[in-house]
């Protein structure tokens, strides 16, 4: 309960106390529906990395369940669910959400090692829930990561800034060369959104709650739209 309150405190602190009282709710109620711990914030700078990005990356705290569940009923509801990528996935709590609902190839990578021990951890139980789908956690820099082609949804919780999100919307954009196809990008908290938009993605959905919880989904047009 400790780590609620201080939670608690730091929302309430740093935004307002209406925005703490809403977010530590679903807090509660998501833990325990997922059966997992990860609620934060963590001082990325306190930990051990990989890479050299250190200095563009954000505090680690974890999606809001209230926002994550609805992008991710809006994905499903247009059947697309297959594959997830969740950049700067922290203790994994975008994971073990997606496999609930019915992600069937779930990524998540992060540059600090104690998050990703802790992500898998949190995953045990998902992993055993949902058996037919295939977990992938790695440790490295979001910059290193090759986009494989058959994954089309990419997850950012604003988790680095716009130098090291350039560097990885061109891997994107890459990998879209060697396979022409429908990508979806799930944007939380979506400073950078305009980044998105020169790069020719579309915004397709939109919700905002209490004013600082905000969510963007946008989209590339794939040859056949174009055409």
């Amino acid at each position: 309960m400790i780590h609620y309150l201080r939670y608690f405190f730091f929302i309430g602190l740093n935004w307002n106390f209406g925005l703490a009282f809403f977010t530590l709710f679903h807090e509660i109620k998501g833990e325990r529906k997922y059966n997992i711990s990860s609620i934060g914030p963590d001082k990325l700078k306190n930990l051990t990395v990989t890479g050299d990005n250190l200095d563009h990356a954000s505090i680690y705290q974890a999606c809001n369940y209230y926002i994550l569940e609805k992008g991710l009923n809006y994905l499903r509801s247009i059947g697309e669910n297959n594959s997830i990528v969740d950049f700067g996935c922290g203790k994994g709590r975008v994971l073990a959400v997606s496999a609930y609902f019915e992600f069937k190839h779930i990524t998540g990578i992060d540059f600090a090692k104690a998050l990703c021990v802790l992500a898998e951890k949190n995953i045990e139980c998902s992993k055993l829930r949902y058996p037919a789908t295939e977990f992938n956690i790695i440790c490295d820099d979001a910059v290193n990561y090759k986009i494989q082609t058959e994954q089309n949804v990419f997850f950012f919780f604003n988790p680095f800034d716009e130098v090291v999100l350039l560097q990885v919307i061109k891997n994107i954009l890459l990998s879209l060369k060697e396979k022409s196809r429908k990508v979806y990008i799930m944007y939380v908290n979506p400073v950078h959104k305009e980044i998105f938009l020169s790069a020719g993605f579309r915004e397709e959905y939109y919700i905002r709650k209490l004013r600082y919880i905000e969510l963007s989904i946008l989209s590339n047009k794939s040859n056949d739209e174009e055409g």
